[in-house]
């Protein structure tokens, strides 16, 4: 199989790291880089063992790779994704899947047409601990709060401070994550209070959100997220609260390999369940993520994340954005 990362500089290089691990399992890839810079492009190949380069998307899109993996700004998202699935390219798209529920639509139904494979890029809907948590809160019987959130500083580059680009701020693209989170966790929601605002970083969209949720099961969410907080303590990324108990993300157990460039691992640590202990092997959720997607090429079965999924992340987006209530 060929594969055509295309924004290989940024996190493209994280998908390129875990490509040449599943290379090292076994799996027969041939990887391409993508660089609009022909030095970059041919650095970058010589460090991910890459089989070739591309320099412009369109000699991508008149290649013979047979996957499309998009790392780009989201306003590019549309076009390109679109552009590809013409050419019957299967696609990975680098979360979110859009700026706007319209715009996700339109790559849905393309790959629909198309008959080509299209999977959004959410490793954190691949996470083991997640996944755990999800199988075991039935456990707590009736729920009645549930905690998500995640504060950092962090100022973003070029595309990422400007709204337009972007669909919004912080909370389109790493709040998204929590986001999914969250409703893995809660399920369908009937009702959203929030607080979006800019704080202390230098870019156009909200550095900051604050969320109340109301699930369609009675229980309670509250979600945080922040680029705009320096110095933040560590805490668990997710609590939830039920009638038998309660499930807690350690995050002193998170795992992350750290070799000259940061490789995500597990982004979320053991659980702790009524104060016991479960703990989780490591596992690499972007590995993961891309296992599946190419196991579902090469087995002709159904992605392991739908589509619909990233375009129920989104929407709760876009109603945090539409509920600002104070």
């Amino acid at each position: 199989m060929k594969i055509a990362v295309v924004g290989s500089r940024g996190f493209g290089r994280v998908h390129l790291y875990a490509l040449n691990k599943l290379k090292d399992e076994g799996y027969d890839l041939k990887i391409y880089v993508f660089s609009s810079d022909k030095n970059d492009a041919e650095n970058l190949a010589k460090e991910f063992r890459a089989s070739g380069i591309f320099t412009s998307y369109d000699e991508v899109l008149n290649s013979d790779v047979d996957v499309v993996d998009l790392i780009v700004s989201h306003d590019a998202h549309l076009d390109m994704s679109v552009k590809a699935m013409e050419k019957k390219k299967h696609v990975l798209l680098e979360k979110p899947i859009a700026r706007t529920v319209e715009e996700a639509n339109k790559i849905i139904e393309k790959a629909k047409l198309s008959k080509v494979k299209f999977m959004v890029a959410e490793n954190y809907y691949f996470d083991k601990s997640i996944r755990k948590a999800v199988e075991m809160i039935k456990e707590l019987g009736k729920l009645y709060t549930i905690i998500v959130r995640y504060t950092t500083f962090n100022q973003p580059r070029t595309w990422r401070k400007i709204k337009a680009s972007m669909g919004g701020g912080s909370l389109i693209d790493g709040g998204i994550h929590l986001v999914d989170t969250l409703l893995n966790l809660g399920g369908n929601y009937e009702k959203i209070c929030s607080s979006n605002y800019k704080s202390i970083v230098d870019m156009e969209g909200e550095d900051t959100s604050f969320s109340l949720i109301k699930f369609k099961n009675g229980a309670n969410g509250l979600l945080m997220f922040s680029w705009g907080m320096n110095n933040s303590p560590m805490v668990p990324a997710f609590e939830i609260y039920g009638e038998k108990g309660t499930i807690y993300e350690d995050p002193y157990t998170r795992k992350v390999e750290i070799s000259g460039k940061t490789r995500y691992v597990r982004r979320y640590g053991d659980l702790i369940y009524n104060n016991s202990r479960i703990e989780l092997p490591d596992s690499d959720s972007i590995k993961d993520e891309l296992k599946g997607f190419i196991d579902s090429i090469l087995e002709e079965k159904n992605v392991p994340m739908p589509p619909e999924i990233a375009l129920r992340d989104l929407r709760a987006v876009l109603d945090i954005y539409d509920s600002n209530c104070l």
